[in-house]
């Protein structure tokens, strides 16, 4: 940290883990002492590369990528062309085994059961920075888990394996899902992508709308199946390969790259199948279902994500603060600014617990703990459609925080801001994701694992029983509001839905907050944090409060007033 003769601090920091304490202290004491050591080497270069990243993200973001259509003699090549810095972003992330680690034999067969911990632990530190490479990091991890899962047999499929997870750049293929379509968006059921097969070879046909990391050599894709019923159920799932066949790449037609609010980095497109050759994985009634595996932990790097770039945010304002001068006095002295910036780093260390417990839940069920399945279920959508609507509130604050110097594009904030924007849409929006949460409710009673849960943490606070009986308290309050919604007719309970979702969301924070405040390196700020959350049932989702039958007949005015004349 220095500061100029004009009092104008400038951030920069050499680890991004090193940086984090309590991050640390927190993984330390999930994975055990021993294990963690053996492990902390990638904590530690990860948070280099996160730091090292800095420069090269806002380079990359600045110079975005760009679709070269044809050749010099006019042939069609579709070929996208990337910044050099988003090329050492590559080698930052994926050459430092970001995505491999989860996949080396020797991790597998002594620590499967922190496989996604490590993995989401360390990558944490990269997304810190780079939130635009991390959407293909999340999909080459997420084709790999749904291949490992549902054909690990399959010669093609094993090739396909081994790249995904290599840190050699030249072996490396990265991945992607192209799921949705124009017609349908969240509503994949929607879907019109045909499938057919051809003399032993499937060929898909149609367009596709919004494709993420649209050059990728490994793709999940869904089509419609011949004499499916309508609807998901009539989804096949394929994997797509740009180089098997040979020049299979040449039948998929990149039309135009996106041109988004954030992570501009990384490119998104519009895509042609033309009897393109595709791997089927599963077909009618399993397509859908199996490509929500990659969904859900899709979801999961949303939420991992989110917390990320709040950490950075919360890092970059409390940096500044401590050098720049106001008033007579630096920033973290005065008392408002002080008060703001607890809150914020409250809400991040709230909602980072809760991400990864939903981390540490997919953990225990992979390794076959059904209530940690039931858990997850719910945990996820939970995670994700909190911690992403968080994102954009603390990094906006943040930027308040420090003022007009951070709203400049020499401060990392501007760029996290656009980037963070995605995180509430991507992998499903908020709605989608309540009903998600409601329906696994509904279908898997998910609620009592959450319930059991929550719990289970409290009763290891002991000695701290008015803080315990506080988030008890909390806890029976999102309780109390789903019993009372499950009485209501289905409008009503869509109405309701959102807010139970954030009470629900608060009350595991709080008893996340409690349960890891018994390893005394983390108290203090564990039992600060509850303190500041405790006091506020909601966070940051202004919508979903008062009695929904009551409040029912003011949508009609309220939304008729802004209806176009």
């Amino acid at each position: 940290m220095a500061t100029n003769s004009a009092n104008i601090p400038s951030t920069a920091f050499d680890n991004l883990f090193a940086a984090d304490p309590t991050g640390a202290a927190l993984f330390e004491s999930w994975i055990g002492p021993a294990r963690f050591a053996a492990v902390r080497g990638h904590f530690v270069a990860m948070g280099q590369a996160g730091a090292l990243a800095t420069p090269l993200s806002a380079r990359a973001d600045r110079q975005a990528p760009v679709l070269l259509t044809h050749d010099a003699t006019g042939e069609r090549v579709d070929r996208v062309v990337q910044h050099p810095d988003y090329h050492e972003l590559e080698r930052l992330s994926y050459g430092r085994g970001i995505v491999g680690v989860k996949y080396r034999p020797g991790f597998l067969g002594a620590d499967r059961d922190i496989r996604h911990l490590v993995g989401f632990g360390a990558g944490y530190y990269f997304a810190q920075t780079e939130m635009g490479l991390y959407c293909p990091i999340c999909m080459t991890d997420g084709v790999g888990r749904v291949l490992e899962r549902f054909a690990p047999g399959d010669p093609l499929v094993r090739e396909t394996l081994a790249h995904l997870a290599a840190t050699d750049m030249a072996e490396l293929w990265q991945g992607a899902m192209f799921l949705t379509e124009r017609q349908g968006g969240s509503d994949v059921g929607a879907n019109t992508v045909t499938a057919r097969q051809e003399g032993g070879r499937w060929l898909l046909e149609g367009d596709k709308w919004f494709c993420s990391n649209v050059a990728a050599d490994a793709i999940l894709a869904l089509a419609r199946m011949p004499g499916g019923p309508e609807g998901t159920k009539g989804l096949g799932m394929f994997l797509v390969l740009r180089q098997r066949p040979p020049g299979n790449g040449a039948t998929i037609r990149i039309h135009r790259l996106k041109d988004k609010l954030g992570v501009r980095s990384m490119p998104t497109g519009e895509v042609t199948f033309e009897r393109t050759e595709a791997h089927l994985i599963g077909g009618i009634g399993q397509g859908f279902k199996q490509m929500t595996e990659m969904l859900n932990l899709s979801r999961l790097y949303n939420a991992v994500a989110s917390v990320a770039a709040a950490r950075r945010a919360v890092l970059e304002a409390r940096a500044y603060g401590s050098e720049r001068r106001a008033f007579g006095s630096r920033l973290v002295e005065l008392p408002l600014w002080r008060a703001a910036m607890a809150d914020l780093v409250a809400e991040q260390l709230g909602a980072f617990l809760l991400a990864f417990e939903a981390v540490r839940a997919l953990d225990r069920a992979d390794c076959g703990d059904e209530a940690s399945r039931r858990l997850a279920r719910l945990a996820v959508p939970v995670a994700k459609a909190l911690t992403g609507k968080l994102a954009i509130f603390i990094v906006s604050e943040a930027m308040e925080a420090i003022g007009g110097n951070a709203y400049v594009e020499e401060s990392i904030l501007p760029r996290l801001l656009r980037d963070c924007q995605v995180l509430p849409i991507w992998e499903g929006t908020t709605h989608i994701l309540t009903l998600d949460a409601m329906r696994a409710v509904r279908k898997e009673a998910a609620h009592e694992a959450l319930a059991a849960r929550i719990g289970a943490a409290l009763a290891g606070a002991a000695g701290d029983s008015g803080r315990a009986d506080l988030a008890a308290a909390q806890a029976k309050a999102a309780s109390d509001l789903l019993v009372a919604a499950s009485r209501l007719e289905p409008e009503l309970q869509a109405r309701t839905a959102r807010g139970w979702l954030e009470r629900a969301g608060r009350a595991l924070e709080l008893a996340l907050l409690l349960e890891n405040a018994c390893h005394e390196p983390l108290r203090e700020v564990c039992l600060a944090a509850f303190d500041r959350l405790a006091a506020r049932a909601f966070g940051v989702m202004p919508v979903g409060a008062g009695d929904p039958a009551r409040l029912r007949p003011s949508e009609a005015p309220l939304l008729n007033s802004v209806r176009p004349a």
